[in-house]
């Protein structure tokens, strides 16, 4: 077999998605990509400025992942990056009662209401449910009118605690899950 020939059928049979991971600052989306990518918590995580993009491996495909940074003044990267996303990872702070009116809103405009996203699977990630006063999934749905904005969507949330890896890998097999679907 040539070396082209090689190459291409390698190429062609291996799965590759980009995976957008939004949020508003310090929900935990770069401690999320770290513990897909090493497996467990990683502590050294600091704020993100502007994006990580990183690419991990799970379950047979080749992920790239965009981690950008959720404060407002560096927002207008994420535009950047929807063209050709493959699936959308939106992490919550759910103890932070006081900014959940503000995460819906960027949900709704950043997300919901963009046409570059309108196939593209959306995981919302109800992070720190290990911390008291939580709100938990069920309830985060309602809160977020998750239940009226994405009656046409593919979507799903997940409660889970970084931190303690809980409920993670069951949220981002459901992401590959929407990718293999998108595959076939």
């Amino acid at each position: 077999m040539s070396l082209f020939a090689n190459l291409f059928s390698r190429t062609k049979t291996e799965k590759k998605a980009k995976v957008l991971i939004l949020g508003l600052a310090a929900a935990g989306k770069t401690t999320l990509t770290k513990y897909i990518r090493y497996g467990e918590f990683v502590g050294d995580t600091i704020p993100t400025i502007g994006q990580n993009i990183d690419s991990i491996e799970f379950e047979g495909w080749k992920i790239t992942t965009i981690d950008v940074a959720g404060q407002q003044d560096f927002r207008f990267l994420w535009d950047t990056h929807y063209p050709g996303t493959s699936a959308v990872v939106f992490v919550i702070d759910a103890a932070d009662i006081e900014s959940l009116p503000e995460a819906r809103d960027i949900l709704k405009s950043h997300v919901f209401n963009n046409p570059q996203l309108d196939n593209v699977p959306v995981l919302v990630i109800a992070n720190k449910q290990d911390l008291p006063g939580s709100v938990e999934a069920p309830l985060l749905v309602q809160l977020l009118g998750l239940h009226l904005d994405m009656s046409e969507r593919t979507f799903a949330i997940f409660d889970a605690s970084i931190l303690y890896g809980s409920g993670v890998i069951e949220a981002f097999t459901w992401v590959v899950n929407q990718l293999e679907i998108a595959d076939k």
